[in-house]
């Protein structure tokens, strides 16, 4: 299955290019450079699990060998997901993504304006976004089908984008809402479980010919559990750093999962400190690494780790009732397991580095 998984991604990259070789062609001359810097970033090594997931689902369902229609649209979600960080690292200002420059630093730096490498990132991803209904156009599939897929790709990036609204309207400007709204787990639904995990796998199960309303419940159900659990992973690893990452949740005072479950646990007294810190736009290093010893000494940490632990393994337990081929349900499994590797938080560091 490892020969068969590494071949997969090969075929995912190899339509990926394709289809962004199609965009660079149809690009008017003058504007093909600006283009071709959103193919590089396209092409930055990343983890490729939305693609990944739709075409073990297809391939763990389908009958057939044909799988043109399912690498087709495995790479368009891929290229969209690139679409969407395009326009998030504007919004968050990022300087850096998967460690190179954003797209819209590359064209401040390539034109030597800020805004207008603001303005060329906003508008080329709004021009991905309408090639790509064109690419979509393009699937041999039978009616019914297309405009099940069709919906469900309209309904995967509206649940995202209301997701993003969520995260924005929370960002830097917190209170007692997140708790009583239990805002992170609405975001975490939102912006990434349906969009990386549950769509995906629907996505993969309706190309294969399938249609069964419990396999389809149960496929929804592991999703949006891996879903939320990774977000809360990736909550963990904005807070303390770790996998590339920086302490950017609490620069930027994202409303997580770690600064509800404190917020809960903490004193009223050091709640209104946590909530005036968190909402800050500019905060020192020193007050960073008072909200980091508010969520370990308050434990939030620890019960958000179990907390991944228990949705983890419930998808886990799911899986097991899917009518899927075994090899590849063990290939989704590995995904799923993933999420439980969380690096071992002990001491904070200046800077916010994981030791220990």
């Amino acid at each position: 299955m490892r020969e068969e998984a590494l071949e997969i991604q090969k075929a995912i990259e190899q339509e990926i290019q394709k289809i962004l070789n199609g965009l660079f062609e149809d690009a008017p001359g003058e504007l093909k450079d600006v283009i071709v810097e959103f193919s590089h970033f396209v092409q930055r090594p990343g983890k490729r699990i939305r693609p990944f997931l739709l075409m073990l689902t297809y391939k763990g369902y389908s009958n057939t060998d044909d799988e043109n229609n399912a690498l087709k649209l495995a790479a368009v979600i891929e290229i969209m997901h690139a679409f969407l960080l395009v326009h998030d690292d504007v919004i968050d200002e990022s300087l850096l993504r998967r460690g190179e420059p954003t797209l819209h630093k590359i064209y401040e730096s390539k034109f030597e304006n800020e805004k207008l490498g603001k303005d060329l990132a906003i508008i080329v991803g709004d021009i991905i976004s309408f090639y790509l209904l064109g690419v979509l156009s393009e699937l041999n599939i039978e009616n019914r089908t297309f405009k099940k897929v069709l919906k469900l790709f309209s309904d995967c990036y509206v649940k995202t984008g209301y997701g993003q609204l969520l995260d924005i309207l929370y960002t830097g400007r917190l209170d007692e809402t997140i708790l009583t709204d239990d805002i992170p787990a609405k975001i975490s639904l939102l912006k990434t479980a349906y969009y990386t995990f549950i769509y995906p796998m629907l996505f993969g199960y309706y190309l294969s010919g399938q249609n069964d309303e419990k396999e389809i419940k149960t496929l929804t159900e592991i999703g949006k559990l891996v879903g939320i659990a990774f977000q809360y992973r990736d909550d963990i690893l904005g807070t303390f750093g770790g996998d590339k990452k920086s302490v950017n949740d609490i620069v930027e005072g994202k409303a997580t999962i770690l600064i509800k479950k404190t917020a809960e646990k903490i004193s009223s007294e050091k709640k209104i400190t946590l909530f005036d810190i968190i909402s800050k736009k500019e905060k020192t290093q020193e007050e960073i690494e008072l909200i980091q010893s508010l969520i370990l000494e308050s434990g939030a940490l620890t019960e958000t780790v179990n907390e991944i632990n228990i949705l983890v393994l419930k998808a886990l337990d799911l899986i097991e009732k899917l009518f899927i081929k075994e090899s590849f349900k063990e290939e989704i499994k590995k995904i799923l397991n993933k999420m439980l590797e969380i690096p071992n938080i002990g001491e904070v560091t200046n800077g916010g580095e994981i030791s220990g």
